[in-house]
């Protein structure tokens, strides 16, 4: 099986510092991974090259077989990548509805001559809806993105990238500045709408992490030390002592799954 997303040998330095080392991953169709690891570690440098923000040192990435490495941001979002930031994006002057429409319309500019475009206003308009009820913003369709709460925000966020028909998702910390019942429903936000996409996701909450992800890779000063199950991650000595420590020691039971567990230690952030 081809993999949805492959990096190979990657590399980054700014000037005489090397941030990425060497950065082998593959991550599978519909597989939701997780990349952790400590502040500094080269988690968002790494991000900004598979987007296309910067390119790489040295190395290679692809999405679904096809080389992605020197794109555009934009060409490598009309190949079906979409990237959240940790801060939040939309068009704050425009209502929830039209930012949702704004990001189908793109989607569907490239499939749709121009001499169509009545039919392909209606079907924008459909698709905008569809995910409109997905995220759970039904209710806040007319009023101006700007005055969401910020959780709103992250989740009209991530209804953008899937109203733009992208089937490989980066998620920047979807999780971060959320209070606990905030981020319990965001962690089910994500796992419901995201089934069947590829999603890479770097995120601090561990709860988040174990959650949401199939696997998990950890990257400490610019290399990648282990990548597996969360079961496996949770378990591994290596990672225990560069970055999870004895915090995992000290959660919920560690018999319980770890996809769901420690949700009473939330905030708890290596």
């Amino acid at each position: 099986m081809i993999p949805a997303l492959a990096l190979y040998g990657i590399e980054k330095r700014f000037g005489s510092t090397q941030i990425l080392r060497g950065v082998d991953l593959e991550i599978e169709p519909g597989e939701r991974h997780a990349l952790i690891g400590p502040n500094g570690a080269g988690k968002s440098t790494l991000f900004n090259l598979i987007a296309g923000g910067a390119r790489p040192s040295a190395g290679r990435i692809h999405l679904f077989g096809a080389e992605i490495t020197r794109l555009a941001p934009a060409a490598i979002a009309r190949r079906g990548l979409a990237r959240s930031f940790q801060s939040t994006s939309v068009f704050a002057r425009l209502s929830v509805f039209d930012n949702l429409r704004c990001a189908a319309q793109l989607a569907e500019r490239d499939r749709t001559r121009w001499w169509h475009r009545l039919s392909g206003s209606l079907a924008v308009d459909a698709r905008a809806a569809e995910v409109l009820d997905a995220v759970g913003l039904g209710a806040r369709r007319d009023v101006a993105a700007g005055t969401l709460s910020y959780a709103e925000q992250r989740a009209l966020d991530l209804g953008i990238a899937l109203a733009g028909g992208a089937h490989t998702l980066l998620l920047d910390e979807p999780t971060a500045g959320m209070n606990r019942a905030e981020a319990a429903r965001a962690i089910e936000l994500i796992r419901a709408t995201t089934a069947g996409r590829t999603l890479l996701m770097v995120e601090h909450d561990m709860d988040a992490v174990f959650a949401i992800a199939d696997r998990i890779s950890v990257l400490v000063q610019g290399r990648i030390i282990a990548s597996g199950t969360p079961g496996a991650i949770r378990a591994d000595a290596a990672v225990r002592a560069a970055y999870l420590g004895e915090r995992i020691e000290q959660r919920a039971d560690p018999r319980a799954d770890p996809r769901v567990g420690d949700r009473a230690q939330r905030g708890a952030k290596p």
